[in-house]
């Protein structure tokens, strides 16, 4: 749909979501796994041109709504007619969760890293790490990261999440 096409496109870092810790505090994120798309057609209403500029102009089929509007519907998270569906990591075979960092220089005072599949319900990995960086007091430091699970049998690793670490300055008492 041309009449939604941004004249200078983003910046790839800007579409990725930002974590930020303060120096010498502990990280804790914890990623949901879900299929999606049970139960909608992105194309069929691409075909009948819906949304049009006049009718519901903000509702764009292949774009997911705003985390505060997003409700548990049946069991499942969903917005409108689209539903996520846990994907339950062990029952698929997937056994082990890592993480790795673009930027080395600042990952090597990243310490405790600790990345794992919630025993209890398998759809969610958590991922923990203690920010030790040296004092330093001017703009936060940042890396990209990237959380992966590895499947043991067929020995396939898949991203989780790809986003950035921002590490605070901390305050001077800490």
């Amino acid at each position: 749909m041309a009449y939604r096409t941004p004249n200078k496109p983003p910046k790839p870092e800007n579409m990725l979501p930002r974590f930020a810790v303060r120096n010498g505090a502990t990280l804790r994120l914890t990623f949901g796994c879900y299929y999606s798309g049970h139960g909608h057609d992105p194309h069929y209403h691409d075909h009948i041109h819906w949304p049009a500029p006049d009718y519901h102009p903000g509702a764009i089929c292949q774009m997911r709504p705003p985390r505060d509007r997003m409700r548990w519907t049946d069991g499942k998270i969903g917005y409108g007619p689209v539903h996520l569906d846990p994907i339950h990591l062990a029952e698929e075979g997937y056994s082990k969760a890592s993480v790795t960092f673009d930027d080395q220089e600042v990952a090597q005072y990243f310490t405790d890293v600790n990345a794992e599949i919630d025993e209890e319900t398998d759809h969610y990995v958590r991922l923990r790490l203690l920010a030790q960086l040296p004092l330093f007091e001017d703009k936060p430091r940042e890396t990209r990261f990237t959380v992966y699970v590895t499947n043991k049998i067929t020995r396939v690793k898949d991203a989780v999440c790809h986003g950035i670490i921002s590490v605070l300055p901390a305050n001077a008492g800490n």
